[in-house]
Order: C-alpha cells, then structure tokens, then sequence
C-alpha cells in the first residue's frame, strides 16, 4: 500500500490532485481542514477483492432473488473506491453533492440494504482490515522514528562530540532520558575536555534538593511513612541514636501505629530497648493523638507508621491518622533506592497526599544505579534528607548532601558489569527528542 499527503486550497482541487497522481482506483483514508485549505491522505493498491467477494456472498444470500443493491453500500468506506469514500462520508456537504456525478447521486439517495450475514461479515471484515492498516502505519512510524533517532545520535556525536558525551555518562548513572537530555543541554560546547567531563555531574548536584541540616537534631514530631519492607523501623533506630548523641535519651519517645505486621511492635520494642528509649503503642481503643499528647514534653518523637502498599485501601485511612495527629508533624516518605522506578514513582505520587516534608533514601548498598532514584526526588520536587546504606545503628545513617548522592551514584554505575547499551541511547535519544519536538 503506498500512502501520500495532498493539501490544496478546496476538497475539489485535493482530489484533482489525487486522481491525477494516484488514479481512480485511489482510497481517501483521511482528510481535515487545515491552515489554507485542505489535508487529504490517500493510498493505492487497497484490498478490492474483500470488496467483490462481499458483494457475491450477499447476491447468493438474497432470499427473493431481487438484485442486490449496489456492493459498495456493505463495503465499510475504508475500503471503497475513491469517489464513492469521498462521496460518502469525507467532504464537506455543501461540496458533496457538487462533487457527485449523477450516478453517485441517485446511488446516496438509494435505502439502505437490509442487514443480512453478507452485510455483517464485509463490515467486521471492514472493521478488521482498518485496524490491520493502522497497526501497519504505527509499526512504521516507529521504524521512522528509530532511524531519525539513530541518525540524530549520530550527527550529536559528530558535531557535539562533548553533549553526546554527557548524555552517555549521566545515562549511565540510571537517570532518566529526559532529565539526561536536558542537563547534557546545558553544557557549553565550547568548554575543554576536562571541565566538560565533570561538568554534567556538577549540573546534576545543582537540581538534587537535599537537606544537609541534620534536620533530625531539630527535634519534633516525625513520622515515618512509605510501602512496607523498605526499611522504616530500622532508620527510626538509627534517627532515634543520632538524636540521643547529643540530647540524651531521656528527650526521646517512639510511637508505631503498625497494627497490621506480625512481630512489628516487636521489633520497635526491641530497638526500644537497646537504646533506653520508651515506645508506646497506639491500639484500637487509644488514638495517636491521644498518645502524642502524653509525650508531648519529649524533645523528639518519631512516630513508626504501618508498611501499606501504595495501592492499599488502608493508606487513606492512615493519612487522615497523621492528618489529625496535629500541625507539628512532619512526614518523611522512605524510600528505597533498589526499587524500580516506576515504582517509586508511583509511591511518592500515593503518598503525596500527605504533604511530605522530606525523604529518607534507604538501601543505597543494594541499589545497581542511583540515577532511578534521584530522578524520582527531582520529578516530584522530594527533598532528600537522609541516606541509609547498611544496617548498622547507627553508623549506615548520613545527613545527605547532594555532591554525596552524586559520588554514590558515580561509584555504582563504575561498579557495573553492564554500562549503557547504545540501541538504549538512541532510544532514550529519539523519546526525548519527540518530546522536545511536542
């Protein structure tokens, strides 16, 4: 099937312009009106035996004998000729009927036949062909555009040998295409080798928002909030000790909401222990706001919330918990940073109803590349507070500062067996660069 785009001025000169280049046996697939005139797309060699085929099988399937009305009428209009698509549904009805011949004319003022098997098998075969050539045109808009990306990667790394460079070095770091692009934009063309090595990772710490404050040390209400496994309990201990090393035990309270877990009040109660701090429990006859207000003259109180998936209906029931804890408290989304990120993405949009006041990366150690991560806090606006590498209380636990987050990510994407393939680049490259286009 070969496919063109005419435009011209009015629908009567679109398709003089067609049948000229085209001929009559042409098939109108589309037109709109644009800036100007008209767009109509065209294509040659459709499939006219599905046309004949439907006619024969609804001239042997009439029940009186009467000749069967024209088999145009039960050929769906994406497969009729061009005069009889253009006729019927494309143009304009004022220019419709001008452009009729007479025949055409008394063939629209025809009845519709009357529905029969024949009618209904043409059109589902209609219906069927129509999707088949729509997939065929997506598969080759794709195949286009993965050759345009490859020949534009290829003109990047010939005539901007250092943004190409860039591109390659912070997709490696695992940071999404388009953030990648558009640090890699950034950097001048004109800046030596050198510089321009260690520029992209500079222009990256400039957008990372980071809170290297020690913001714990303030003390407060803070809750921990975030999916279940990515480590909560274990970073209120390592908080909890940081906080003790300067202000003493006896100005700290635990609190867990965890009603869900098996053995999760266990494992507060433990860490409780060893450090010399007094947890309190919130059940089902006893509120969390009832029990922050018997805490309320220590200096720092982390609240440990329930682990709930970001598509569990019991999350809404938890945010209006903290909502009502009071205007004090503050949230943390726990993140972990081997997760995927999709995944992330999709926990800190379902806990972002509660107005996060930072977050905690967690398992650093265990992540492959740092970049998913950190795309995910930038996309969202998420500043990063803390970062967890280990399990250790409470050693694995830093105040995090953005040239900090970019040496993680520098050292896991070194540590990696498998860097960035190519074909993913000029993928990357071809998604971003559409994107720009839009």
């Amino acid at each position: 099937m070969k496919i063109k785009r005419f435009q011209a001025t009015t629908m009567r000169e679109a398709m003089r312009l067609v049948r000229e280049e085209q001929g009559g046996d042409a098939v109108i697939l589309s037109s709109r009106r644009v800036p100007g005139g008209v767009e109509v797309v065209a294509a040659t060699d459709y499939d006219a035996a599905l046309m004949h085929s439907a006619a024969r099988q609804r001239s042997q399937a009439s029940p009186d004998g009467d000749p069967p009305p024209p088999a145009t009428q039960a050929v769906p209009p994406a497969l009729r000729p061009k005069t009889q698509v253009v006729a019927s549904h494309l143009t304009p009805q004022a220019s419709h009927a001008e452009s009729q011949p007479p025949a055409m004319q008394a063939e629209a003022q025809a009845p519709a036949p009357q529905n029969s098997p024949a009618t209904a098998m043409a059109a589902a075969a209609g219906i069927e062909a129509a999707e088949q050539l729509n997939r065929e045109i997506q598969t080759l808009r794709s195949l286009l555009e993965e050759q345009l990306a490859g020949l534009r990667w290829g003109d990047m790394q010939k005539h901007r040998p250092r943004q190409a460079a860039a591109l390659r070095a912070l997709a490696n770091l695992g940071l999404e295409p388009e953030l990648a692009r558009s640090i890699a934009e950034e950097l001048p063309e004109g800046s030596d080798p050198e510089r321009a090595r260690f520029l992209p990772l500079g222009l990256l710490s400039r957008r990372l928002a980071v809170d290297a404050s020690d913001p714990v040390m303030q003390g407060g209400l803070i809750a921990l909030v975030g999916p279940t496994g990515v480590g909560k309990t274990t970073t209120i201990a390592k908080l909890a000790a940081r906080y003790a090393s300067e202000h003493g035990v006896r100005e700290i309270a635990l609190v867990t909401t965890d009603q869900y877990r098996i053995g999760a009040q266990e494992q507060l109660f433990t860490y409780g222990r060893l450090l010399g701090v007094p947890v309190h429990a919130v059940t089902a006859q006893d509120t969390l706001a009832a029990v922050l207000a018997r805490v309320a003259d220590r200096g720092l109180v982390l609240i440990d919330t329930a682990g709930l998936s970001q598509r569990d209906k019991a999350l809404a029931a938890q945010s209006q918990q903290l909502k009502m804890a009071g205007r004090g408290l503050k949230s943390w989304l726990v993140l972990a940073a081997n997760a995927q990120p999709g995944a992330q993405h999709d926990i800190v949009e379902r806990f972002g109803g509660l107005t996060l006041d930072g977050c905690v990366l967690t398992k650093i150690d265990e992540a492959h590349r740092l970049g998913g991560a950190l795309s995910v806090t930038m996309r969202h606006g998420l500043r990063v507070n803390y970062l967890a590498n280990g399990q250790r209380v409470p050693e694995d636990l830093l105040p995090a500062r953005a040239d900090r987050l970019v040496l993680h990510a520098t050292q896991l994407a070194r540590q990696s067996e498998a860097p960035v393939d190519e074909s993913f680049l000029i993928s990357s490259f071809s998604q971003t660069a559409q994107a720009h286009a839009l």
